[in-house]
């Protein structure tokens, strides 16, 4: 049997080779030691089963989490004005535990890997690095967790590349991309690569294939004719507040003013926050696009799918039932650890659990049964 270290060599030289064979320079993250030392340790520490909490009774399926390697933390002290959250394995199986969710679907959140702006080779290495992390933690509690892995967009050819390599060698569930990626909105025509290999991929599996994409909220920004960014963000409140919800529109809106969601027919698209402020503009956004308005409306309808982190319940979800969003297309997320402190994560859940306009049936539904139907093959459950 192999050492501990050896085990260690193993795993980082196995990461350092693939990243050399596909032309990625790890050695511009300046915090590459700790980061490979933090995969090689989830390796060979998996907690002893004796330690990890019970699962018994659990059914739920989150779909809405976000792990936080302590380099990333550090790297990113705030997240949407508010200080990133401590994060780590054991505190997450504690917290599903106590909230009856037997298994958690991760996705790095904001800014993944955008925390170099317009710095390629960084933002390159940094996407590796998130997904060699996650797969790894996903790897060793495999009946746990499944994962949405992240792309260094806005650069098209890296990020397929990424995606490739995270969906068919390490085992993603999908890709998780953020409602702006330095300005560029995720229906941009430049990334239309992105979506065509996803949507081969699905093809391929057969007619009823398909592929999850993950849009997450970020900060606005706007990128001027001289290449350099700025903060478009128009309130002195922090993001989390409000301006995250305006961002999930503006990306809804991307994906269906340029036809995204009309030219790729087997992408489902796992949106935050129940639509965010969507819901409230689409009337009068599809009023432009009336040749696409019906399309469009059925696929909000069949192939978006809206998690209950928000909070969302009773009120905000509405606005989707409200536009002929049946219940079979709202999934249960919680926003951890991200939502810890924020608010209280046991009401948020009971707004769900205690919704009056929802059958037991659909309750169920929400909590478990309709993840599994969007993921069916791609996330293991027990």
């Amino acid at each position: 049997m192999a050492s501990t270290s050896e085990s260690e060599s193993t795993c980082t030289t196995h990461i350092k080779a693939n990243a050399a064979r596909d032309s990625i320079d790890l050695s511009v993250l300046p915090f590459l030691s700790s980061a490979l030392n933090s995969i090689a340790t989830l390796s060979t520490n998996r907690i002893p089963s004796d330690q990890l909490p019970s699962f018994t009774h659990a059914t739920r399926i989150d779909t809405h989490t976000h792990p936080i390697p302590s380099w990333f933390r550090t790297l990113q002290p705030l997240a949407a004005g508010r200080e990133t959250p401590t994060w780590d394995p054991l505190s997450h199986l504690q917290f599903m535990s106590e909230h009856s969710i037997m298994h958690s679907i991760l996705c790095v959140s904001t800014p993944q890997a955008n925390a170099f702006p317009s710095d390629k080779a960084k933002t390159v290495a940094l996407a590796r690095l998130l997904n060699e992390y996650v797969a790894e933690l996903v790897r060793v509690y495999l009946e746990r967790f499944s994962w949405m892995c992240v792309v260094p967009l806005p650069y098209v050819d890296e990020a397929v590349r990424e995606m490739r390599y995270a969906v068919e060698e390490l085992g993603a569930a999908g890709v998780g991309v953020l409602t702006n990626h330095e300005g560029l909105y995720p229906g941009e025509k430049t990334f239309d690569a992105l979506w065509a290999y996803l949507q081969g991929r699905a093809q391929e599996a057969g007619a009823d294939g398909r592929e999850v994409v993950f849009i997450h909220p970020t900060d606005p920004v706007v990128r001027l004719e001289d290449g350099r960014l700025v903060d478009s963000k128009p309130s002195p409140l922090r993001s989390g507040l409000g301006e995250f919800y305006f961002e999930t529109a503006r990306a809804i809106s991307s994906i269906t003013a340029n036809r995204t969601i009309i030219k790729f027919p087997n992408i489902h698209w796992r949106i935050s926050h129940g639509a965010g402020a969507f819901p409230d503009i689409s009337d009068r956004f599809l009023l432009g696009f009336p040749k696409d308005a019906e399309e469009a409306r059925r696929i909000y309808a069949s192939r978006f799918w809206y998690d209950s982190a928000g909070p969302v319940y009773p009120s905000q979800i509405k606005g989707l039932l409200a536009h002929d969003v049946p219940v079979s297309q709202f999934v249960f997320g919680t926003d951890y650890s991200y939502g810890i402190g924020f608010w209280d994560v046991g009401d948020n859940i009971r707004g769900l659990s205690d919704a009056d306009f929802l059958s037991p049936g659909q309750k169920e539904d929400v909590f478990h049964r309709n993840a599994r139907q969007l993921w069916e093959g791609k996330i293991q459950t027990m």
